[in-house]
């Protein structure tokens, strides 16, 4: 198994359209829990023997995330919550001497959460790892503010986009008070990220904001921005390209600096994978706009299926910025039969446009169909709302780019 990581992007925007860029990671600097190569049996071997050593809580949370990590990719959600919450009993108390290390376990635990339909626990998850930061730092610590930026992206993940909206700004302005202005920058940057990922649902809305935004970051010249600065200028093209004509397109990706070898995928066009049909489409664009799950009002889903109902899609990206070889690497035992959703994904991908590299990439990322729980009336049981969910996580970030947003 390859190298990799639990996605600070996985549960963002699920419903929004799935488009990826290069952003910084709304976390400490030390979020990415890195999984090489071991299986859940010797993983959880590991964690018996590091218990039985009373080792320290970093150690054990690190362990613990390594399992998860692989009992997730394995298809057993189920299995990967009960292990984080495990570990949070026995480590949550520790949050003032291991602030990240808890708050990662935070992290973890609302990405599973969101793949199960758990709406929530990823809540209260994204809460309390803000809670986790706060408990060790002080509150004016850029990690703190860092983990605010994804209490947003939790509110955004859930279709709370105006909540999302007032977090990301009320996270730049405490930023610029206390001169931190590369977290001004990434919040500003999160702000631009979901109204463009809304301009592609409702360009006559959002489109306007976005572009507002996007100005706003690309007029700004501190040396500590212009990483934020380049981000906000590959957003720049996803937006127009939401409105330009195949050869229009083409330009736009012409212009983008082509990528050196070894550094990640850029993607500049991506388009969405949507519950319904938008209506909307690029003018002489011969490629769909976006791609829909359901061709009209999304019927009840499976229910019964749901915790099953999970994909992953590996693919290739050419050194012209094209996708090629997208296809259904893994899928749960259950996602037979349920309609043709998976090649709807696959298409998406396979119609996406990356800047020129001068190596090729490669990506494999994880689709999640799901609903939220809710309560049925005279039950205290909770049972899946079959209101139709799609969650996203990048299971390679170390070759491609992976996506802020989506729900």
């Amino acid at each position: 198994m390859a190298a990799t990581w639990w996605s600070v992007f996985s549960a963002l925007l699920v419903s929004a359209p799935l488009a990826a860029q290069t952003l910084p990671p709304p976390a400490a600097a030390d979020r990415d829990i890195v999984v090489v190569g071991s299986r859940a049996p010797d993983l959880r071997k590991r964690l018996d023997d590091c218990l039985a050593a009373s080792c320290k809580p970093d150690r054990d949370i690190a362990i613990t995330l390594d399992l998860a990590q692989a009992q997730f990719e394995a298809g057993h959600y189920e299995e990967a919550q009960a292990a984080l919450l495990a570990a949070r009993h026995r480590t949550a108390r520790f949050a003032r001497e291991y602030p990240v290390a808890v708050a990662n376990l935070f992290h973890a635990s609302s990405v599973i959460a969101a793949h199960l339909g758990d709406q929530g626990r990823e809540w209260s998850n994204a809460l309390d790892t803000v809670s986790a930061m706060k408990a060790g730092m002080p509150e004016t610590d850029p990690r703190v503010l860092m983990e605010r930026i994804g209490l947003g992206d939790a509110y955004a993940s859930a279709g709370l986009f105006s909540e999302a909206e007032v977090q990301y700004r009320a996270v730049a302005g405490r930023a610029r008070k206390l001169g931190l202005v590369e977290t001004e920058g990434l919040a500003l940057l999160r702000y631009a990220t979901l109204n463009t990922r809304l301009a592609a649902q409702v360009y006559a809305f959002y489109g306007p904001i976005a572009r507002r935004a996007i100005g706003a970051l690309l007029e700004r010249r501190e040396p500590a921005l212009q990483p934020i600065v380049a981000c906000a200028d590959q957003l720049n093209i996803q937006l127009a390209a939401l409105t330009a004509s195949d050869a229009e397109l083409d330009r736009l990706i012409a212009r983008y600096p082509r990528q050196p070898a070894g550094a990640p995928s850029v993607l500049l066009h991506a388009p969405p994978v949507l519950m319904t049909a938008t209506g909307q489409r690029r003018p002489n664009g011969t490629a769909a706009d976006s791609y829909a799950l359901f061709k009209e009002i999304p019927p009840p889903v499976f229910s019964a299926n749901l915790d099953y109902m999970w994909i992953d899609v590996a693919y290739t990206i050419g050194t012209d910025g094209r996708v090629h070889d997208a296809h259904v690497a893994a899928r749960g035992n259950r996602v037979s039969g349920t309609g043709d959703w998976p090649e709807q994904i696959v298409q998406a991908i396979a119609a996406r446009r990356y800047a020129t590299q001068t190596t090729p990439g490669r990506g494999r990322e994880r689709f999640t169909f799901t609903s939220n729980m809710t309560i049925k009336t005279g039950s205290r049981i909770p049972i899946h709302s079959g209101i139709p969910r799609l969650v996203h996580a990048d299971l390679d970030p170390d070759a491609v780019t992976p996506p802020p947003a989506s729900s």
